[in-house]
Order: structure tokens, then sequence, then C-alpha cells
């Protein structure tokens, strides 16, 4: 009966693990839409921070067991990556014409 309660309590451990991580995942790609959308230079910091958070998302979305979430993450970090890409693209075409 202990083994069954051990893995019980394992169980909604890593439940809540999950859980906080969609949280944390989700907070951090808002943050990066946001440096990313307020980002003006390429090279500047808000734009290093946006890159870093995509990067770490990244690494970590696999872990993410709930399908429905990691689906939802999966979108924003695709926000992001165009608003980097886009904003990169957009400023290279610009730039020499300007």
């Amino acid at each position: 009966m202990t083994g069954v309660n051990e893995m019980s309590k394992l169980a909604q451990l890593r439940a809540k693990t999950d859980r906080e991580l969609v949280l944390i995942l989700g907070n951090a790609l808002e943050l990066g839409l946001q440096c990313a959308s307020a980002n003006t230079d390429t090279t500047g910091h808000l734009r290093y921070r946006a890159e870093h958070i995509y990067t770490d998302v990244l690494m970590l979305l696999p872990k993410v067991e709930d399908v429905t979430e990691r689906r939802r993450l999966e979108n924003k970090l695709d926000r992001l990556s165009e608003s980097l890409h886009g904003r990169a693209k957009t400023q290279a075409v610009c730039s020499p014409a300007c």
C-alpha cells in the first residue's frame, strides 16, 4: 500500500511541476513578445533578451507533457520567432534605403 501512495504523491508532484512549467514558459514568452515589439534596434538589449527567452523556451518546450498546452506555447513561440525575424528582415531591407 505504501508503494501505491508514494506513486500517487509522485504523480501529483509531477502534475504540479508540469503546470508550473507551463506558467513559467507562458510568462517568459509574453515577456519575449513585449521585448521584441518594443525593440527598435536589432542589436539592443531588448532584442537580446527576447532571443534569449526564445532559446530557453525552445529548449524546455519538449518537457511539457500536456499536448494542448505545448501547442499553445508553440504558437506563442512561433509569434516570437516571427517578431524577431520579421523585424530583422524589415530593418535589413529598409536600412540601406533609409
